[in-house]
């Protein structure tokens, strides 16, 4: 589904398609450039049928800002990134994973010629078989219907709600995700893992008709929820130019105010461009954001959007499961900056 309002004059499209993706089918928002839910005839690890299962599309579309002028205020001025070399000494930490269906295969792996993914989900709490076990998998706890899932041992981190300000997607106003959120903090609570926000984006056919950007979603979640555990700040994009991801991530003086406001670190768990963008226009932006996100201190992971809502910005033949496409071997080959 598409949507226009104004920032500041800034006109901003929005078209949902994230969610659970489970490629295209009938009924759902597919046609118009959103993915179907990745959950679609799945069920969660409880055995329940999640409520991944009942939303009619995803954000493969996300919201959009298509301003020239976007550029980020001084305030978030890009300065270069940290050192790759670890302060306390250890691991380095990679930022670079897929939104997919289908789990990626051992093209994506990093090698010694190419940088590769570092991680990846599902829009769900179990991968599908076949996916690369080299390759960690992040559960997710999509919607309300997902509350009493199990998760994979073994798992690294958790990621909260997909979308609860579309309506379309898990569909939960910001006191209705705080009185659900314990829940995502019991399943946590299992492995001790860090929690990533609900993951949000400008949205159209709201949950609170009242709160259509993301920002005041996630201030009022906040209030409603003070005592949560929430380590991370999840984030969706599908604008095709750097200058508004940049006021997008960080603030801008054109009506953007920026995720860093919140103090934590970023996860931007589904961008590419929409539907309406061409191979090469993919390719452009991929070129041009990668490197941004990579260096960007703000931003600890992120993930392109691979799936059949976006045909043009799929990664490989078959969501994640085939043979790398062209846009695919230039996201596993571009240069990293592990932290």
């Amino acid at each position: 589904m598409r949507f226009a309002s104004f920032v500041s004059g800034i006109a901003l499209t929005a078209c949902s398609s994230s969610g659970t993706h489970a490629g295209a089918g009938a009924g759902s928002d597919a046609a118009n450039g959103g993915p179907t839910g990745p959950g679609a005839g799945s069920s969660d690890a409880s055995g329940a049928t999640s409520d991944a299962t009942t939303s009619s599309g995803d954000d493969g579309g996300g919201s959009t800002t298509s301003p020239s002028d976007a550029a980020p205020s001084d305030a978030g001025a890009i300065t270069d990134g940290p050192s790759s070399t670890p302060s306390d000494g250890g691991p380095l930490q990679c930022k670079r994973g897929i939104a997919a269906n289908a789990g990626p295969t051992a093209v994506f792996a990093p090698s010694t010629t190419a940088p590769g993914i570092v991680w990846w989900y599902n829009w769900a709490t179990k991968p599908p078989a076949g996916a690369t076990p080299s390759i960690p998998f992040v559960p997710m706890i999509w919607g309300a219907g997902s509350l009493n899932a199990t998760i994979p041992a073994g798992s690294e981190y958790l990621l909260g709600f997909n979308e609860p300000n579309f309506s379309s997607q898990s569909d939960l106003t910001p006191t209705q995700a705080a009185a659900d959120w314990p829940s995502v903090e019991a399943i946590a609570a299992t492995q001790n893992l860090p929690i990533v926000s609900p993951a949000v984006n400008f949205c159209g056919g709201c949950s609170d008709p009242s709160i259509t950007d993301p920002y005041t979603w996630l201030k009022d979640f906040f209030a409603a929820c003070a005592d949560c555990k929430v380590d991370y700040i999840a984030v969706h994009w599908y604008n095709c130019d750097l200058p508004s991801l940049q006021g997008y991530i960080e603030g801008n003086d054109s009506g953007l105010e920026g995720f860093v406001q919140f103090g934590k670190p970023i996860w931007l768990t589904e961008f590419s461009c929409d539907n309406t963008h061409s191979p090469a226009e993919q390719q452009a932006y991929m070129k041009a954001a990668v490197p941004y996100l990579e260096s960007n201190p703000h931003v600890m992971k992120y993930a392109w959007f691979s799936a059949a809502g976006i045909p043009n910005a799929l990664l490989a033949d078959s969501d994640a499961g085939g043979a790398l496409t062209d846009l695919g071997q230039t996201y596993v080959g571009l240069a990293q900056n592990c932290q």
